[in-house]
């Protein structure tokens, strides 16, 4: 029979199917802190809207402008048929067919407006090949037209440059979009700020014409403020700097965060979100502090996302865990179960399943995966 994975020895154990351990661990100490981001952004972002050509848009104006077309789905989803998956598959072409950019972090409309709203809208983050931009794709499920648009850093009251790092996940809270850019830093960003730019150059910010560019986009939405680990950096699996591998908006005032390791062990941690600004508040001590962690089973697990302590995981299935590092692509898993209890595999889920995000008005789990030539956006139901 094949086996299930092992939390803390890293063997197998149990046959596959079992319950799996899913301990919660001690969150204490694991905080973050955000200086004085969100002064300094707010302060050169007003600057440089002075100018006619940065004046704001929002989302609907990009969705406006949308210049690429989704399909229906095209590629296999490996997910229980009795689910009734459904989605897209992103334009055929570059966003399909190669690696200059690279899917990761899926949320949307119904994060963003959890009772529900007219116009239901997925976006994605992707990293470009050698991790020196990130960008966000916004989609509208009702034409699967899309636009991608740039993350900028305003770097002065006068330019703005790319944000290196690997777009690890991200959700969207009212007008709020906070974006795991690397592991030990998120990242935030205002919806009704976003820039027009010209597309005649890879310059990005002022360009040699005079004009501001973004990388051919033309869009750039720019930082707001920041999070990170008191003195910077990450380790996964030890330590109180567990690092950001996916964020998943949890609708009860929380967001979950979890880690990438090959192997168990990698932790799932729950930040606090103030609803009304959809950020993770500062107390009065200038940090915050997890609200609690947890100590996955899964294997290869990339995204986690929890709704009324339940978690649905996605990693390695266990009947390809001794496959690991043979350099074959196999169908990723859904783990499923209760916050400190056990989870036990749901499904089979596209190869190289990403980020998660749950949308209660619709009671829809979407999921994204990265994998080369089947590349799929997709939703079934949570439970």
């Amino acid at each position: 029979m094949l086996l299930a994975i092992a939390v803390v020895t890293g063997v197998c154990t149990a046959p596959a199917g079992a319950a799996a351990s899913f301990p919660r661990i001690d969150a204490s100490g694991m905080q973050l802190v955000a200086g004085d981001t969100f002064a300094t952004y707010g302060g050169r972002i007003a600057a440089l809207e002075q100018k006619p050509s940065l004046a704001p848009v929002g989302v609907s104006e990009v969705l406006a402008a949308s210049n690429r077309t989704g399909r229906n789905l095209c590629h296999p989803t490996y997910l229980t048929a009795s689910l009734n998956p459904q989605g897209f598959c992103w334009q055929d072409g570059e966003d399909d067919d190669e690696n200059v950019w690279i899917p990761q972090g899926v949320t949307g409309s119904g994060d963003a407006q959890p009772g529900g709203g007219a116009r239901r809208v997925v976006a994605a983050t992707w990293h470009n090949g050698n991790d020196s931009a990130i960008r966000v794709s916004f989609l509208d499920l009702a034409t699967n037209k899309y636009r991608h648009v740039l993350l900028v850093e305003p770097t002065s009251i006068g330019n703005f440059a790319a944000i290196a790092g690997h777009g690890h996940g991200m959700y969207w809270s009212g007008n709020t979009l906070v974006v795991a850019t690397g592991g030990s830093v998120l990242r935030t960003f205002d919806l009704r700020h976003i820039w027009r730019t010209d597309t005649s150059t890879g310059e990005v910010g002022l360009g040699a014409d005079g004009k501001y560019h973004a990388l051919w986009h033309a869009f750039a939405l720019p930082q707001t403020g920041a999070y990170w680990y008191a003195g910077g950096g990450c380790a996964n699996t030890t330590g109180v700097k567990p690092c950001f591998a996916s964020l998943g908006l949890d609708h009860t005032g929380s967001f979950v965060a979890a880690e990438h390791t090959e192997r168990g062990g990698g932790r799932i941690v729950r930040w606090p979100v103030d609803l009304a600004t959809g950020l993770p508040p500062v107390n009065a001590a200038g940090v915050v502090p997890a609200v609690e962690a947890f100590n996955s089973p899964v294997w290869g697990m990339q995204g986690a996302v929890s709704y009324g302590g339940k978690f649905v995981i996605t990693g390695v299935c266990p009947e390809y865990a001794d496959n690991i590092g043979d350099g074959i692509d196999y169908p990723s898993c859904l783990h499923r179960g209760t916050a400190g209890v056990s989870t036990t595999v749901w499904t089979k889920a596209p190869k190289n399943t990403e980020n998660l995000s749950y949308w209660p008005a619709t009671n829809e789990l979407w999921l994204l995966s990265e994998q080369l030539r089947e590349r799929v956006t997709v939703h079934i139901p949570w439970s």
